[in-house]
C-alpha cells in the first residue's frame, strides 16, 4: 500500500523528483505483488494511473483507492493486520503524528475510510483506542512484538 504524495504533502517542493522514486517503487511492487494505491481525490487518481500506464507499470497488480491524508508514510497509520483463526483481521489504531507533532486528522481516518469503501473486501475492521505509529513496531508473525518504551509509553 502506498499513499501518493501531492502538492498538500512535505513533498510538495521537490514532487517531480519523488513521483519518480515512487514510479519506481510502484512498478517494483507491482512486478511482484498487488499493490494498493492510495490517492487524495479522483483527479490525483487519473493522473497518478495515466503516469504509472505510461512508465509501464503491471496495471493488473496495481489497484486505486481514494482517500485523503495528510502525509504520505502510510505504513504509520494504515491498518495492522493480525491472524484470528484462519481469517486475517484488520486493526485501525488512533494515530496522533508522533504527539500531535503534524497534522493527522486525515490520516488517522484513512483505515475507515478504505474499509468503508469495499477496498479490503470483507476482511473485519476492529477499531482499538492505543495511539500507535505502525512503524514503530516489528511482529514475527508469530505473536511476538517487538517495539521501545520510548516509542509506546509516552503520554498520548
Amino acid at each position: 500500500m502506498l499513499a501518493w504524495p501531492h502538492q498538500q504533502t512535505d513533498w510538495a517542493d521537490r514532487l517531480e523528483a519523488v513521483e519518480i522514486t515512487y514510479t519506481n517503487i510502484a512498478r517494483e511492487i507491482a512486478h511482484r505483488e498487488r499493490l494498493l494505491i492510495v490517492c487524495r481525490d479522483i483527479d490525483h487518481l487519473v493522473r497518478i494511473r495515466e503516469r504509472l500506464r505510461a512508465e509501464g507499470v503491471n496495471r493488473g497488480n496495481a489497484r486505486y483507492a481514494v482517500a485523503a491524508f495528510n502525509d504520505t508514510w502510510i505504513r504509520d497509520y494504515g491498518p495492522l493486520t493480525v491472524r484470528c483463526g484462519n481469517r486475517p483481521k484488520l486493526l485501525d489504531f488512533r494515530f496522533n503524528a508522533w504527539g500531535g507533532k503534524y497534522p493527522a486528522s486525515l490520516d488517522d481516518a484513512v483505515t475507515r475510510a478504505l474499509h468503508g469503501q469495499g477496498v479490503f473486501g470483507d476482511t473485519a475492521l476492529e477499531s482499538i483506542p492505543l495511539v500507535l505509529e505502525g512503524g514503530s513496531i516489528d511482529v514475527d508473525g508469530a505473536g511476538t512484538l517487538l517495539t521501545t518504551r520510548r516509542c509506546l509509553s509516552a503520554p498520548t
